[in-house]
């Protein structure tokens, strides 16, 4: 089945396929750089991986946030490993124009994805990243939005509640 098909409607075991290779432009590296920031995502589909009951496609990946020459936060060793739980960003929902974060400047039919984005040293709040391929841009562009789902458990009242790379919109580079 298609990889956007409805989760509830199907039987245990199901296989959401990325049948038009949606996922394979988001693949690669991809650098943002704003000032005194620079922010590298790295990204690679996976094919058949099962979660939970069912098989997906999926794209998993890691990141890393420099902020006036300092490195906050480095998750990018070699993936090797194509368990979800052990990945800091991850997941495969496309998502239409007016879902999760509205996309004002999105065409009609356009598709983005939504993925989870986690800090191992924060790993108690729960944040998205919801990635837009930017059709026709030279080099290729996305953007890749990082917001708060606005859950988490924060163990005391010191606890940072914010991830160490800040929420906002990222304008990212292919490498």
């Amino acid at each position: 089945m298609a990889i956007d098909a409805s989760r509830s409607a199907t039987p245990d075991g199901a296989y959401y396929k990325d049948l038009n290779n949606e996922f394979n432009k988001f693949e690669g590296v991809w650098k943002s750089t704003d000032g005194n920031s620079e922010l590298t995502i790295v990204l690679q589909k996976v094919e058949q991986l099962q979660v939970r009951n069912d098989y997906r496609d999926y794209l998993i990946g890691e990141y890393k946030y420099i902020e006036n020459e300092m490195e906050l936060i480095n998750t990018i060793p070699p993936i090797q490993d194509i368990n979800t739980e052990t990945h800091n960003i991850g997941g495969g929902y496309i998502i239409n124009s007016n879902v999760s974060i509205p996309c004002d400047d999105c065409t009609p039919n356009e598709r983005r994805l939504d993925l989870y984005i986690s800090d191992p040293e924060r790993d108690y709040l729960s944040a998205s990243i919801v990635l837009r391929y930017l059709e026709g841009s030279n080099p290729e562009q996305m953007t890749a939005t990082i917001i708060s789902d606005g859950g988490g458990m924060i163990p005391n009242e010191n606890s940072p509640t914010e991830l160490r790379v800040p929420y906002g919109e990222y304008l990212m580079v292919k490498q």
